[in-house]
């Protein structure tokens, strides 16, 4: 064994995420971590939140009834 790991990549890659307000276009991937997070904390039985909620709710009443940062990694947010 040569001491390098071989799964590991030859060169560095750069990560670039960039912490931004959420827009309008994020709903449906909003909707999706607040779903997954109902299914992690076990009340996806309750969960009654639609990715039209969270457009309607967060982007286009005002003012919005809550507001979202995300982090955005070439168009995947997290």
């Amino acid at each position: 064994m040569n001491g390098s790991l071989s799964n590991q990549p030859s060169r560095q890659e750069t990560i670039k995420i960039i912490i931004r307000k959420a827009e309008e276009k994020d709903s449906e991937k909003i909707w999706t971590l607040m779903e997954e997070l109902a299914v992690f904390e076990k009340y996806i039985d309750s969960f009654a939140i639609t990715p039209e909620i969270v457009k309607e709710s967060g982007f286009r009443k005002n003012p919005p009834d809550f507001h979202c940062i995300v982090a955005d990694d070439n168009d995947k947010i997290a």
